[in-house]
């Protein structure tokens, strides 16, 4: 096991004249920070709605600092205005602005801050969001829907398995790579317990055969993102080095830092010496047209009672609708067929014996909220007691509303002979 000594001397490596003042920050609080989702509303009004402290980060316009701990208990989070995420993870958006992505695929997604990041920067894109792991990759989708995202389609399988279905097609593909996890050491201090000399080189043979599924991803000019929140040369520049020179067509495309202590020219690498945790960024381009898959896509299906349900109650005429089980999916472009999907598109509810009963995600859904036929504002104490679970009396026809709070979508009820049945998840009542 690697001890504090130890890893001191790696930062002499890393940092050279920096290395002292590297070591005495470490032992300072680590940064917080929040992402703004500006697919449900536009920055001024979010702003508006943020009670606690907050400033500029400077490194992405819909990225802030905070030193306030508990943002989950927030309004701006309840109306899934933020998304918690340190300051430097966005960062590389800056670099891919004036592009255009249709099809993006985030291969090591959860908890899915990276995709948000870029659902956030492109409008009209297909986001396949993938994680090994099954646990990590519902996280992903619970983050989605909060935010309301609504054509984005969940994995969780072997990136090869993506590779197969999508090969020569991905306009940009992410790779925030798993990684030893130095650039944390503030927020999860054991992490330098866990660091072995076997565990680095362990690392950089995964992130290199993920580097190799990534280039069989990506179209010609498509877009690779490499990231780590490592500062090892193994993970970052000598294993980007080593993957330019296994692949002659890919170019680095410039990501300028002036304070970066990156040693690879054109990459970005972030540390506490620039006021952030740690983050390695490398932005590069496909310059050649590879094999491609034709990408199958999934089959839709036709359902009387829960095509009646969305003819009632969306303005909506085109759309793709899915279902697995009794749970059906809605999205507005076409979903790929993939081996380990979670979700394909909006889960929009469930049939129960011959009734449709719709979701609490179809009512979060960013794109679909200004669609609904029935909807209503609460007032205040409307809202607080609607978060706690409470019905309201409510001289309304009866329906499904779509409710909304300051004019923000995040949630419905149900009238009934003027009562407001409430629909609002159990789980989250416990939490206001």
């Amino acid at each position: 096991t690697m001890n504090i000594k130890d890893f001191y001397l790696r930062c002499q490596n890393y940092f050279g004249n920096d290395a002292q003042r590297f070591i005495e920050l470490l032992n300072e609080k680590a940064t917080h920070g929040f992402f703004l989702n500006t697919c449900k509303s536009n920055k001024e009004d979010i702003l508006s709605l943020i009670d606690f402290n907050y400033h500029s980060s400077g490194l992405n316009s819909n990225s802030y600092y905070t030193d306030s701990e508990n943002i989950g208990k927030t309004l701006a989070y309840n109306l899934g205005l933020i998304y918690p995420q340190d300051v430097e993870s966005s960062y590389f958006c800056e670099f891919l602005k004036g592009r255009d992505f249709k099809l993006i695929v985030d291969l090591c997604a959860a908890p899915g801050g990276k995709s948000i990041d870029v659902l956030n920067t492109f409008n009209d894109c297909l986001l396949i969001a993938n994680d090994v792991s099954c646990a990590r990759a519902s996280i992903i989708s619970s983050n989605f829907e909060r935010l309301g995202y609504t054509d984005t389609l969940i994995t969780s399988t072997d990136v090869s398995n993506l590779t197969s279905s999508l090969k020569g097609n991905a306009d940009l593909v992410i790779l925030d790579a798993p990684c030893s996890g130095e650039g944390m050491i503030r927020k999860y201090p054991e992490i330098i317990e866990n660091l072995k000399e076997e565990e680095y080189r362990k690392l950089e043979d995964i992130q290199m055969s993920l580097l190799d599924e990534a280039y069989s991803l990506l179209k010609e000019d498509g877009v690779l993102v490499y990231s780590t929140c490592t500062y090892n040369p193994g993970e970052d520049e000598l294993q980007l080095l080593n993957f330019l020179e296994r692949y002659k067509d890919m170019e680095l495309i410039p990501a300028d830092f002036k304070a970066s202590s990156s040693k690879l020219k054109g990459t970005v690498k972030l540390s506490p010496l620039n006021g952030t945790e740690g983050q390695f960024i490398s932005i590069l381009k496909k310059n050649s047209n590879t094999s491609s898959s034709k990408i199958k896509y999934l089959k839709t299906v036709k359902n009387s009672t829960v095509e009646k349900f969305i003819k009632d109650n969306l303005n909506i005429k085109d759309y793709y609708l899915y279902s697995k089980e009794s749970n059906y999916y809605l999205s507005l472009k076409p979903m790929p067929e993939i081996k380990g999907t979670i979700r394909a598109g909006l889960h929009i509810g469930q049939l129960k014996k011959d009734r449709f009963e719709p979701s609490h995600m179809l009512y979060r859904s960013n794109e679909l909220k200004d669609k609904f036929r029935y909807r209503y504002e609460l007032n205040d104490s409307e809202y607080r007691n609607y978060i706690k679970g409470l019905e309201l009396n409510l001289d309304l026809p009866d329906n499904y509303y779509l409710l909304t709070y300051k004019g923000h979508s995040f949630a419905y009820g149900r009238v009934k002979k003027g009562i407001m049945k409430n629909k609002y998840p159990k789980g989250l009542r416990e939490m206001i």
